[in-house]
């Protein structure tokens, strides 16, 4: 039988663990709780990737003794009686690290902290993708064109890349813009009016030139019915300036075929042809089972004929 002070080290391993772990999952880095108490970042890296799952996987079906030593012997930086001198304040220190904390308790996922920096970082990458664009993809109630005007702006503060977007029913709603090493633009927004969300998402392909005539992409968007669709979407440059007087004037509407311009023509063949979208819709089965899957595709395709 373990004796006590094994089990306490034991233990304390193992709540070390955890509490890494959870820093982990909240996006706090490894390096900065080696910072907090002195340690090398790749001894601390170590411990927590390689040494502790081991030791966790190990402890099931051997001793203490047994069970560190095999796990110790998966690194070259950390040795057992280096371990067990600092394991007191190594304990400490972990379990007392603050995490991100936002409001009363309640802690901020690293994804939101990421998506915030990233839509600030963008603010000063706007350069020439500033303006008024006018879109175009396919309606996803008939088959026509959709014009949609867009613009890119920086927010009051010059820090965040905001997007708009005018939809064919008149309703402007804003989102954020953010760009990718200057190659990959992303637009994020809501299509309805809080607290609905409808997630409308843009990635687009920026082209190598200072002065953008047109970007392309893929945009998804849920339908009428709130289903997916994926489809094609070319934004053609109108102005190089965004202003809320000029964005007014310009109109959202649904293009015919028997209006369109020789520049429709060539986006319509790009954004509507067959095969140009992917699309899902909800099937009122009662089996549940992957013959559905058959039988959807199948109806999405007696709908594009």
């Amino acid at each position: 039988m373990m004796n006590h002070k094994i089990m306490t080290a034991q233990e304390k391993l193992m709540a070390i663990h955890e509490r890494l772990d959870q820093l982990k999952h909240q996006g706090v880095k490894m390096k900065d709780v080696a910072a907090s108490m002195d340690l090398s970042p790749s001894v601390l890296s170590a411990l927590y990737a390689t040494v502790l799952p081991a030791f966790r996987k190990a402890i099931r079906v051997k001793d203490f003794e047994e069970a560190l030593t095999e796990a110790l012997s998966n690194v070259n930086n950390l040795s057992r009686k280096r371990l067990m001198e600092m394991l007191d304040d190594l304990y400490r220190n972990v379990m007392e690290f603050p995490g991100p904390v936002v409001g009363e308790g309640m802690r901020q996922p690293a994804f939101l902290r990421s998506l915030e920096r990233f839509a600030t970082d963008s603010g000063s990458k706007l350069g020439q993708l500033e303006g008024i664009y006018m879109s175009y993809s396919c309606s996803s109630s008939v088959r026509t064109l959709k014009a949609e005007p867009f613009y890119f702006t920086r927010s009051g503060d010059n820090r965040t890349f905001v997007v708009g977007r005018k939809s064919v029913h008149g309703v402007v709603r804003e989102g954020i813009g953010i760009v990718q090493e200057r190659q990959i633009l992303y637009l994020l927004l809501n299509a309805f009016q809080e607290p609905d969300l409808s997630l409308v998402t843009v990635y687009l392909q920026l082209p190598f030139l200072e002065r953008i005539h047109y970007l392309r992409g893929l945009y998804l968007v849920p339908d009428y019915n709130q289903n997916p669709i994926a489809r094609r979407i070319v934004l053609v440059k109108l102005a190089d300036h965004y202003t809320p007087e000029e964005f007014e004037r310009v109109e959202a509407r649904l293009i015919p075929p028997e209006e369109f311009s020789d520049e429709e023509w060539l986006v319509y063949d790009y954004t509507c042809g067959r095969g140009d979208s992917i699309k899902m819709c909800t099937l009122p089965s009662p089996k549940l089972d992957l013959r559905d899957l058959s039988g959807e595709k199948n109806l999405l395709e007696t709908e594009s004929e």
